[in-house]
């Protein structure tokens, strides 16, 4: 098996001989992460025709030009200050942020002038590609980059935050309900193999399993993400005002935990297919799990982050182009193809969901991409 000289497989079997069995958490942040060797640090190319799954930004540049209407259409509603942060997380190749400041330049002259762009990225090979993406760009926009939130400082200027499928990839811990009590999966190393084995769920993984009221049937596994709450109240607290959006495929805690869903949602990929093992090929398969939307809006909340509305593809997409499909001009067949990939219930219309949250907004500000109160 040619993955057993991976640098990083032999790394994390060392670290387990060593010291024993791991958390998944820990083994997905180490294939996920690991400076040199994780799946998304590497700077191979993961998304696309070419990688090892489809994103909504591999699909064209809709799903960009529509997030630029959104963003002028909030600029309005604030009253067109001087200055704004675009700030995208999570942004791969940095193909979405070059869609919408393409958009941004060609369509939205009043946004325009006030446009600061920064993107948050730790991946010294990832920083490399998004430099290389949106360098066409730095003549009209002033972009920034930031390892973390640490240096990330807007002040008071109005931020519009958006990802997309950042954080279904934050690691995950797993539980699975077994002999009348619920067990944590750990990841040991035998035979030449990664394996799993179990150890009695501790207090705190017990405490977030009772928190989502995830069900103790027998065989039931549920994934629970450590860094979420964190990284939503962090965001929140940086923010003075501004819009974020969340957009990734994932449900609110009752349907995402909801006893149909025993199997739990953890999936690895690689070269566009689903790989039964997980374990099998740490830093070569991506690794991702559903987003526990309830847990975003509840920890947003408590730092100020008001929850506007969670609604999917099909819709929030259909009411931003609203304006574009009832004009008279006929639309290009290769945009129509692209905006019915983003939207349709086959491709990306029912799996990926946004979440639109507010801090600090007009009272009277209800995105577009979100369906009237009164409806």
């Amino acid at each position: 098996m040619h993955f057993l000289k991976h640098p990083l497989w032999s790394e994390l079997a060392q670290r387990i001989r060593h010291s024993g069995p791991i958390r998944f958490d820990l083994f997905m942040q180490c294939a996920l992460y690991h400076p040199q060797y994780g799946f998304y640090s590497s700077g191979k190319i993961r998304t696309g025709s070419q990688g090892d799954f489809l994103t909504p930004v591999s699909a064209g540049p809709v799903l960009g030009q529509l997030l630029a209407r959104q963003a002028d259409e909030w600029h309005a509603a604030m009253g067109r200050p001087a200055s704004i942060l675009l700030v995208e997380q999570g942004a791969d190749r940095g193909l979405l942020a070059a869609d919408i400041l393409t958009a941004i330049t060609s369509h939205h002259p009043e946004l325009r002038p006030a446009v600061r762009m920064e993107l948050i990225e730790p991946s010294p090979n990832l920083q490399h590609q998004q430099k290389n993406s949106l360098a066409h760009h730095q003549t009209t926009f002033p972009i920034g980059w930031h390892t973390d939130f640490g240096s990330f400082s807007p002040g008071e200027i109005p931020c519009f935050f958006y990802s997309c499928e950042l954080v279904d990839s934050f690691p995950v811990r797993l539980a699975r309900h077994q002999a009348k009590q619920w067990h944590e999966l750990l990841v040991s190393f035998a035979h030449d193999r990664f394996v799993w084995v179990d150890q009695p769920a501790s207090s705190d993984l017990l405490d977030e399993l009772h928190r989502w009221n995830v069900p103790p049937m027998e065989g039931f596994t549920a994934e629970i993400r450590p860094t979420a709450g964190t990284w939503i109240r962090s965001l929140a607290r940086k923010i003075r005002q501004g819009l974020v959006l969340t957009m990734d495929y994932g449900l609110p805690a009752p349907d995402l935990y909801h006893p149909s869903r025993s199997a739990g949602t953890l999936v690895a990929l690689q070269e566009h297919r689903r790989n039964p093992d997980p374990l099998q090929d740490p830093g070569n398969q991506d690794l991702t799990s559903h987003v526990n939307y309830t847990e975003l809006i509840q920890e947003g909340d408590q730092e100020g982050l008001r929850w506007l509305g969670l609604t999917d593809f099909s819709q929030a997409l259909t009411r931003l182009a609203g304006p574009i499909l009832s004009g008279k001009k006929g639309l290009p067949e290769k945009w129509t193809r692209n905006f019915q990939h983003l939207t349709h219930p086959g491709f990306f219309g029912k799996t990926h969901q946004i979440l639109v949250q507010g801090k600090n907004l007009p009272d009277s500000f209800q995105p577009s991409i979100l369906k009237p109160i009164s409806a």
